[in-house]
């Protein structure tokens, strides 16, 4: 097997990995590349992508669908606003790395310093250095692409927000949409309770992101100048499918924004990690790595504002403006401060 030649700095970094684990690296036996790159499924980034992939899901209802009784408004809430902040938020960083470990570069090299270390040594060497994935050839790259997946998923909730929180206008012509919410602190109270448990994904979205098919889906997901993958999905979707772009796609031109950094380093080792396979030891550093506090605590907060705006809601009109203002354009808002 023909590997790249490493940089003194690649050296270098895993001969730190070597020092701290020498005891048990001595006996560590080298594994070649596979040369097929597909992950058995289920694993943790699919199944917490499909976490991610449901709420899209639900978006998609409501983006193409109109309120046309206060029970349409009641399903919004329920199934947007009860999300879990800290689920989804892993969800999206699943995602985000789904669509990173893509990148044919940084397979390569992901592949090749298994090869020659094996995964078992390399897996110990993400661990103790959470910048490195991001450092390898193809690593920036990567990155990018899951920023431009983000990005287009981003201008997708506004775009949604706008048409919900139209409708907060025009409903109030509609002798139904002026009828009182009722006990709307009681259905505040719940809504916080099902943020607290959270929305499990959707079996459909399970049985998508376990198929050896996705694959060809994320990769168009992270080129710039096409729209968001969710476009072709609904509740009712059994799969979700490549959308129909006219044109050529270019290279993502998004950068990580100041301060956001962890949260790119977090985005390639998770893809590594993708690429590497989750079987073994590799599952317990995936499930740890998906954790991020800045974008669930944003996430948390437009929870609770949206909360407190259902809580103050008198007539069923008034509920599809908090939906689009904070379950919608602000979790957008949330997931985009990672790029510039």
């Amino acid at each position: 097997m023909k590997f790249r030649r490493m940089s003194a700095a690649t050296l270098g970094v895993f001969a730190l990995g070597l020092a701290a684990n020498a005891q048990t690296e001595t006996e560590a036996k080298v594994q070649p590349a596979s040369a097929n790159d597909s992950v058995m499924a289920p694993d943790p980034l699919s199944s917490a992508a499909a976490v991610y992939a449901t709420y899209h899901s639900d978006v998609t209802d409501v983006r193409h669908n109109s309120f046309k009784n206060s029970g349409d408004i009641q399903s919004a809430l329920d199934n947007l606003g009860g999300q879990n902040s800290d689920q989804l938020t892993r969800g999206w960083m699943a995602y985000s790395a789904l669509v990173a470990s893509q990148n044919p570069e940084f397979r390569a090299a992901v592949r090749d310093i298994e090869g020659f270390y094996g995964k078992d040594v390399l897996v110990r060497g993400l661990q103790n250095d959470v910048r490195y994935a991001r450092s390898l050839n193809g690593g920036t790259t990567a990155v990018k692409s899951s920023l431009s997946a983000i990005d287009s998923d981003a201008k997708r909730l506004r775009e949604t927000a706008a048409f919900v929180k139209e409708q907060a206008y025009s409903l109030q012509g509609s002798g139904w949409a002026k009828g009182k919410v009722g006990d709307a602190g009681a259905i505040a109270t719940r809504l916080r309770a099902e943020s607290l448990n959270g929305r499990a994904a959707s079996d459909a979205m399970m049985t998508t992101f376990s198929a050896p098919g996705i694959d060809s889906v994320l990769v168009n997901a992270g080129k710039s100048g096409g729209p968001s993958v969710w476009e072709n999905i609904s509740g009712a979707a059994k799969a979700v499918r490549v959308p129909d772009v006219s044109g050529a796609l270019g290279i993502s031109k998004s950068n990580v924004a100041k301060g956001k950094e962890p949260i790119a380093d977090q985005i390639a080792t998770l893809a590594a990690y993708r690429i590497l396979g989750s079987e073994g030891a590799s599952a317990a550093p995936m499930q740890s790595a998906m954790s991020e506090k800045q974008t669930a605590s944003c996430i948390n907060m437009a929870q609770l504002k949206l909360q407190a705006c259902v809580a103050a809601a008198y007539q069923h009109f008034e509920v599809p403006f908090c939906i689009g203002e904070h379950a919608l354009a602000e979790v957008g808002s949330c997931i985009s401060n990672v790029s510039q």
